[in-house]
């Protein structure tokens, strides 16, 4: 597996088996006035491209957590088939799109997003949540 795309973002679309993945207003920090603070909706999303032998159902697990390893959320887990890699082709991509709302952060901290398949772990996101520098 190899991962095209990885991303935080303010919104994000994914259209079908290999079709477009829209995203918009990617980031990696937030300067919030005060906390705690709510991140109203933002999405997570993922491009991961696959050889022929891994099509088939895999098991997905995505965890957001503080730099100590505490979750801020409960890990989501699903499973996701990896379609068969159509005839002509050498590879196949899936799209991945989590959309979140509301989102709770307590204080400001670097913050993770780990996106496992088949309990290996193959990407990191950071998530930097920092106190506003101009609010001091």
């Amino acid at each position: 597996m190899n991962i095209e795309i990885a991303s935080i973002c303010d919104a994000a679309t994914a259209n079908g088996m290999g079709g477009r993945l829209n995203i918009l207003g990617a980031f990696d920090r937030i300067f919030p006035q005060s906390f705690p603070f709510v991140i109203p909706q933002c999405s997570a999303a993922f491009r991961i491209r696959y050889q022929r032998a891994e099509a088939g159902k895999h098991k997905l697990e995505l965890a957001i957590e503080d730099v100590c390893g505490h979750a801020i959320v409960p890990p989501m887990q699903s499973e996701i088939p990896f379609e068969p890699v159509a005839t002509g082709f050498d590879t196949a991509a899936v799209n991945l799109v989590l959309n979140m709302q509301r989102l709770q952060i307590a204080r400001a901290d670097k913050y993770i997003i780990r996106l496992s398949i088949d309990e290996e772990e193959i990407v990191t996101l950071p998530l930097y949540i920092l106190e506003d520098p101009r609010a001091k």
